[in-house]
Protein backbone atom coordinates (compact mmCIF):
# COMPACT_ATOMS: atom_id res chain seq x y z
CA UNK A 1 0.00 0.00 0.00
CA UNK A 2 2.81 2.40 0.86
CA UNK A 3 4.34 2.07 -2.61
CA UNK A 4 1.00 2.93 -4.21
CA UNK A 5 0.61 5.92 -1.91
CA UNK A 6 4.12 7.15 -2.75
CA UNK A 7 2.96 7.58 -6.35
CA UNK A 8 0.78 10.49 -5.18
CA UNK A 9 3.68 12.47 -3.68
CA UNK A 10 5.01 13.97 -6.95
CA UNK A 11 1.51 15.12 -7.93
CA UNK A 12 0.97 16.66 -4.51
CA UNK A 13 4.33 18.44 -4.66
CA UNK A 14 3.50 19.86 -8.10
CA UNK A 15 0.08 21.03 -6.95
CA UNK A 16 1.56 22.66 -3.85
CA UNK A 17 4.29 24.45 -5.81
CA UNK A 18 2.41 25.52 -8.92
CA UNK A 19 -1.06 26.09 -7.50
CA UNK A 20 0.08 27.39 -4.12
CA UNK A 21 -2.26 25.13 -2.18
CA UNK A 22 -1.63 23.24 1.05
CA UNK A 23 -0.83 19.56 1.38
CA UNK A 24 -4.35 18.92 2.69
CA UNK A 25 -5.97 20.81 -0.19
CA UNK A 26 -3.91 18.86 -2.74
CA UNK A 27 -4.98 15.59 -1.14
CA UNK A 28 -8.62 16.67 -1.24
CA UNK A 29 -8.29 17.59 -4.93
CA UNK A 30 -6.97 14.09 -5.59
CA UNK A 31 -9.92 12.57 -3.68
CA UNK A 32 -7.85 11.03 -0.92
CA UNK A 33 -9.44 10.00 2.37
CA UNK A 34 -8.22 11.39 5.71
CA UNK A 35 -6.48 8.06 6.42
CA UNK A 36 -4.72 8.20 3.05
CA UNK A 37 -3.74 11.81 3.76
CA UNK A 38 -2.23 10.78 7.09
CA UNK A 39 -0.31 7.91 5.47
CA UNK A 40 1.03 10.25 2.77
CA UNK A 41 2.02 12.84 5.33
CA UNK A 42 4.10 10.26 7.17
CA UNK A 43 5.66 9.03 3.92
CA UNK A 44 6.47 12.60 2.89
CA UNK A 45 8.22 13.20 6.23
CA UNK A 46 10.29 10.04 5.71
CA UNK A 47 11.33 11.16 2.22
CA UNK A 48 12.04 14.79 3.24
CA UNK A 49 13.27 14.89 6.84
CA UNK A 50 13.84 18.37 8.23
Amino acid sequence: MEETMKNYLPAIDIMMCHLGISFEQACEQLGLSPLEQQTLSLLQEQDHPE
